[in-house]
């Protein structure tokens, strides 16, 4: 066995690499709201978000060091504390575990490829996280792939897959039929043959 630490350098340089990647921050803006120590509720507004840093813009100005809770829209609930000061808002430094920070990656994956997936604004109105993400693709055949919901509408929905997949694909998302619209190497969209019926389109809704 080998013992050089170059070799070991090198066999562990595409991993550090891909994981520098997967953790980049995006530059995304989406409304929401926070609260800084005072407990009080404010709007604002991403400037740039990764799995371990958001950037927003906001009316109050916290503290550095100070406690932050933010929902923002599509990522849901964010924990942190200010680092630093920026024009109109703040940068804070996001405490997450690693699971959650990788459901993160994968959310800003998707955000990042929307406009190439073609369903910026494809799907109408309200879209969610829903609060059970796993979820399990059955293919022509039966084959069967696991998948994560990243986005969630009545008609459609954006999954991060482990592989391409065709548009034109069927498949069944849980037990919802639907078909692959628009694709990339990490994620999908798909629009459902039926759309979801209001009365149960919420965060705990189950595919």
């Amino acid at each position: 066995m080998s013992t050089d630490p170059s070799a070991a350098q090198g066999e562990n340089a595409p991993a550090s690499a891909r994981e520098r990647r997967r953790f980049a921050r995006v530059p995304v803006s989406l409304p929401g709201r926070y609260m800084l120590a005072d407990r009080k509720d404010h709007p604002c507004r991403s400037i740039a978000v990764s799995p371990g840093d958001l950037t927003l813009e906001g009316p109050v100005i916290g503290a550095i060091g100070e406690r932050v809770v933010c929902h923002l829209e599509l990522l849901g609930r964010l924990e942190g504390e200010v680092v630093r000061h920026v024009p109109g808002g703040f940068a804070m430094r996001l405490v997450a575990s690693r699971r959650q920070r990788l459901q993160l990656a994968d959310q800003l994956t998707w955000l990042a490829n929307r406009d190439a997936l073609g369903l910026g604004e494809a799907r109408a109105g309200e879209r969610l996280v829903p609060s059970r993400r796993s979820v399990i693709l059955t293919l022509a055949g039966g084959r069967r792939l696991k998948a994560r919901v990243l986005d969630l509408s009545r008609t459609g929905a954006g999954l991060a897959v482990p592989e391409k997949l065709e548009p034109g694909t069927q498949l069944t998302i849980g037990k919802t039929p639907a078909t692959v619209a628009r694709a990339t190497d990490e994620a999908i969209g798909v629009h459902f043959r039926e759309a979801i019926p209001a009365d149960v389109f919420n965060e705990d809704i189950r595919l």
